[in-house]
């Protein structure tokens, strides 16, 4: 991070054209994925370091390079701030990087075509009716790690046409709606020879007038929050000059530059009312476009540390299951985290026959026991930990986590051999790995194949979309959280273990997926084994009749939730 911020901006221009030209040589193409991915890393990481130097492409126009490379470019600046403004982690903002990348990768030529208001060639139409084809097919001749890109570029042009139409049509993937999204903006702002494009804040404010799509709403009042009031590289008006802006330092100063003299530039920090222009403008002064930047007036950010989620992580590590604490060792434990203090007050609810909340920790001890205590301090951290990991599809995720849940304690709700809150501790932290690892992964449809494994049962990940994880990571995972848990290993255990070797506490994971297969999947049918396995386990918990446990699950109203 020390080459000069100059640099690193030249490079990024020269690294998007050389990938958009990539396409032309047939040889290069299985090097396009790695190439997209790395250079949607370098946005990301720019981004962060200085986000005001990426925002002025969306206001400097370079001519030395065309009209689509220059859209491509803005289309993935605005990608990186609607990421950055909802908090996503690199992997999810990477991945849409990347997909705004190759969007585009097949169709250059048309999109200088299109800007010059040419007429296409029945080839041109054919081409562009076909491009996110053409780009998916490029992206899977490097293998299929390029499919979560495919898998956006499939249903691209259904989102950015839903985006802008009414009657409104549900979206339920928001991964997809925030690449559609800096799509439409990139496409409205970018300069074209008729200049018939509009100002940055005037495509927002159209946008989320004409959505009907309350995410893409959200994400719009979002970005413009993050971005601010006024856009790096806009042409401003002080004091009679036509000036530059480029940011506003922390004692609110705008920062300033005067170009008229081509040798040196004029700063200037004022508080003062602006008016500005944030309409992107063709500039090919390369002092404007790069060297600026390297300047001391512009403060370069650290990169954003996670303190919070490392201490939630930390204070699970810290409380074991199987060990009894008295109130002071606890409340030692917990006294730097009132919140989640009170987070455990409300969570003691259903011990209360009033069904009110605790007073303080003391009253939540007494209420539930200090047996039961741990577990259920643990359950208050990792859903904490959950619903506060960013993801388009946060919602989704914590009602599937809900769902397993409420269905493992219905199962062994006649079991007073088991502890409920033990037994469930293993999903939450399955969840928090699955939000945390997979993110760039996680997907709404129920990843069962329809032809069974004869060997193995399918893993809980297949529920948020992910065939298959790596064994060591989440093991990794959950020997620093739950390493006094018996119940994390047999879950673990029971996903990579052969079905004729499981226990019958394995078989209490199995039969927790068959029943959320049976919810979530209904049209693929039990095997045999699965039938048998579920009979089982429901005769082991105390449920003499089958037909019981379904008239309680129906009344649970868990739903596939789309």
């Amino acid at each position: 991070m020390d080459e000069p911020l100059a640099n690193r901006l030249k490079q990024l221009h020269e690294n998007t054209q050389r990938l958009l030209t990539g396409y032309n040589n047939k040889e290069h193409w299985q090097a396009l994925y790695p190439m997209a991915c790395k250079l949607a890393e370098q946005y990301r990481i720019l981004y962060e370091h200085c986000p005001n130097a990426l925002l002025s492409k969306l206001t400097l126009f370079n001519p030395q390079y065309s009209y689509s490379t220059n859209l491509v470019i803005s289309q993935c600046v605005i990608t990186a701030g609607l990421c950055a403004s909802q908090n996503y982690d690199k992997k999810l903002t990477e991945l849409y990087i990347s997909a705004a990348l190759v969007e585009h990768i097949c169709v250059c030529s048309q999109l200088n075509k299109l800007a010059e208001q040419s007429k296409f060639s029945a080839n041109d139409k054919k081409i562009w009716q076909l491009r996110h084809q053409f780009a998916a097919k490029i992206m899977l001749s490097c293998g299929n790690s390029a499919a979560p890109i495919t898998h956006i570029l499939a249903k691209l042009n259904k989102y950015k046409q839903a985006l802008v139409n009414t009657p409104k049509t549900m979206l339920y993937d928001g991964g997809i709606t925030l690449v559609a999204l800096a799509n439409i903006i990139a496409m409205n702002i970018t300069h074209t020879p008729a200049k018939k494009h509009i100002s940055f804040y005037q495509a927002l404010a159209d946008l989320y007038l004409r959505t009907p799509n309350l995410f893409a709403q959200h994400l719009v009042k979002s970005y413009v929050a993050d971005v601010g009031p006024f856009l790096a590289g806009s042409r401003v008006i002080y004091q009679d000059q036509s000036m530059v802006y480029l940011a506003t330092d922390k004692q609110n100063r705008h920062i300033l530059v005067n170009s008229e003299n081509k040798q040196k530039l004029a700063w200037y920090r004022i508080k003062a009312s602006l008016k500005d222009n944030p309409k992107q403008w063709k500039c090919a002064d390369k002092k404007l476009i790069y060297s600026v930047w390297n300047s001391e007036h512009i403060t370069i950010n650290e990169p954003s540390s996670l303190d919070k989620p490392r201490q939630l992580i930390e204070l699970i590590s810290q409380i074991k299951v199987n060990q009894e604490y008295s109130f002071k060792g606890l409340n030692k434990i917990m006294g730097h985290h009132p919140e989640i203090i009170a987070r455990v007050c409300e969570a003691v609810k259903p011990y209360n026959k009033e069904h009110q909340a605790a007073k303080d920790l003391r009253h939540s001890l007494s209420m539930v026991g200090y047996n039961n205590a741990p577990a259920i301090i643990q359950r208050v951290v990792f859903e904490q930990l959950v619903n506060s990991t960013p993801h388009p599809l946060q919602r989704f995720i914590v009602n599937r986590l809900d769902s397993l849940v409420k269905i493992m304690a219905l199962l062994v709700a006649p079991n007073k051999q088991y502890q409920f809150e033990h037994i469930t501790l293993p999903l939450y932290a399955y969840t928090h790995f699955m939000l945390t690892q997979c993110s760039s992964h996680l997907t709404r449809k129920v990843a069962i194949d329809e032809v069974p494994n004869k060997t193995l049962s399918a893993p809980f990940s297949a529920f948020f979309g992910v065939e298959s994880i790596k064994n060591e990571h989440i093991e990794s995972l959950f020997s620093q959280l739950l390493s006094d848990n018996p119940w994390a290993n047999t879950l673990l255990q029971a996903e990579h273990t052969a079905k004729k070797q499981l226990t019958n506490k394995h078989k209490l994971w199995v039969a927790l997926k068959v029943i959320a297969q049976q919810v979530f999947k209904p049209e693929l049918k039990l095997t045999p084994w699965q039938q048998q396995t579920l009979s089982e386990q429901l005769e082991l918990n105390g449920w003499n009749e089958e037909r019981t446990f379904y008239d309680q699950l129906g009344n649970l109203q868990i739903y596939n939730n789309i």
